[in-house]
């Protein structure tokens, strides 16, 4: 799946989160002229994120799942591209803050293994992921449940793509 949506942060701000955050440590791996990059890891979970800044641009490859969110100017806005799995939109510990102007609901699905190019919004895509979803869960039941139980986002579960239903907040993770 492809996503673009605009941020309220500013690219300033992400590279200062992303160089000084409590919530990882950060080694630069390379310094050009017009490119950095850094290595950021989450000493609790041993994963590493990579992460590549330009001036006005800044790519983020997630650490187990390759997923990637691009970061870059649009006129005087910032906007985030993220290019993986619809569960795994915004869901990695090792994220800098991205805060959706918009509902992000209503952000256009530009490319997906579900809908190919044909344009749709976030809250169409989820919607149609579900009747997928469920088609599975009642034609191959064994398949199935052996599935992985985190097959489906926290932060945008189909289940919340209806109107007027908030979007929940990013819980804290915990692993065993």
């Amino acid at each position: 799946m492809k996503i673009q949506f605009e941020i309220k942060e500013k690219l300033p701000e992400i590279i200062d989160e992303i160089m000084h955050s409590d919530k990882w440590q950060t080694k630069v791996v390379e310094k050009t002229g017009s490119l950095e990059r850094v290595t950021i890891k989450d000493q609790t979970y041993d994963s590493t994120a990579c992460i590549e800044i330009w001036k006005h641009e800044i790519h983020i490859r997630t650490a187990w799942s390759n997923y990637t969110y691009r970061i870059f100017m649009r006129g005087n806005s910032v906007w985030c591209e993220y290019i993986g799995a619809y569960r795994g939109l915004l869901e990695q510990n090792l994220l800098p803050t991205f805060t959706p102007k918009m509902n992000i609901l209503d952000s256009e699905v530009t490319e997906s293994s579900l809908t190919g190019n044909k344009r749709e919004t976030l809250r169409t895509y989820g919607s149609e992921n579900l009747k997928l979803k469920n088609f599975r869960r009642g034609n191959f039941k064994e398949e199935y449940n052996i599935a992985s139980p985190q097959d489906h986002p926290t932060i945008v579960y189909d289940e919340y793509i209806k109107e007027g239903m908030p979007i929940p907040a990013p819980e804290k993770k915990t692993y065993k």
